[in-house]
């Protein structure tokens, strides 16, 4: 295990011995690594994670959910063209689909979780052939759902002593754009996923930069976990995920266009 987990992790699905990658290394580093490095550091440095393979995702969110997860990150998703190089089929592409369903009724039935994911890298993939406009419409699968928090990348930013951006956002390209083909705001918010430094599996002390919208999940998924942390410290109680979710939409600093855009979310 990486130093800078500090033994907070464990590798849930991997009892016949575990098999470290860098992706889920870096994304569980900006979750909740701690250092004296600041900048290696997590959002939520004290947190601790529980990490499974991709496959039973559900299922086994709703095990989790029986000892009290509030928040979880899926730094995962289907492209808008696939491995093999053909495109997805137009209509599966933005469409409210069975697997954002059920993560709605996941929702629904544990107000208190909120399911944090990344919106792809499908920004600069024109591969759909039917989109709402030309240049859009790129989300699938659980990135359609509604009761979820899905993130687009930007470029990191430069703020001020209460957060507040100096300069406007820049979203990176290969941020998948919404919205869904029913016209709902898709992503919800941005974080920065631009050459973020973060934990890496090739040592337990070394890092890496990547980029991608599998880094800015993660990266307002461990801000939203301080947030419930700070409300659980004024009052004893958690927020529900509506909130949560709410919170964070509406105290963003707007970007792009004004308003809600299809690049930024709500900012």
């Amino acid at each position: 295990e990486h130093n800078h987990f500090g033994g907070r992790v464990v590798s849930v699905d991997d009892s016949g011995g575990t098999t470290y990658i860098q992706h889920a290394t870096h994304v569980t580093g900006t979750i909740l690594a701690n250092s004296t490095n600041l900048a290696h550091r997590g959002m939520a440095y004290e947190a601790t994670g529980r990490t499974f393979n991709w496959t039973d995702d559900e299922t086994e969110v709703l095990d989790e959910l029986l000892g009290g997860m509030l928040i979880s990150n899926h730094s995962y998703g289907v492209p808008v063209t696939g491995s093999n190089g053909t495109p997805l089929p137009a209509w599966y592409i933005g469409t409210y689909d069975s697997d954002a369903k059920n993560w709605d009724e996941i929702a629904y039935l544990a107000p208190y979780y909120l399911m944090v994911a990344s919106a792809g890298n499908s920004g600069d993939d024109q591969n759909n052939a039917n989109p709402i406009t030309y240049g859009i419409d790129k989300l699938t699968g659980n990135k359609t759902a509604k009761n979820n928090l899905v993130i687009a990348n930007c470029l990191d930013v430069s703020v001020n002593s209460v957060g507040d951006i100096l300069s406007p956002a820049v979203i990176n390209s290969s941020s998948s754009q919404g919205p869904t083909d029913d016209r709902r705001i898709k992503p919800d918010l941005t974080g920065n996923g631009t050459g973020l430094t973060s934990t890496s599996h090739t040592s337990n002390t070394a890092t890496a930069n990547l980029t991608g919208t599998s880094m800015s999940s993660p990266n307002v998924a461990g801000t939203l976990l301080l947030l419930q942390q700070h409300h659980n410290n004024l009052t004893t109680k958690f927020m529900k995920a509506a909130t949560l979710k709410g919170l964070a939409c509406h105290t963003a600093d707007d970007s792009g266009s004004i308003g809600p855009d299809v690049y930024f979310g709500w900012g």
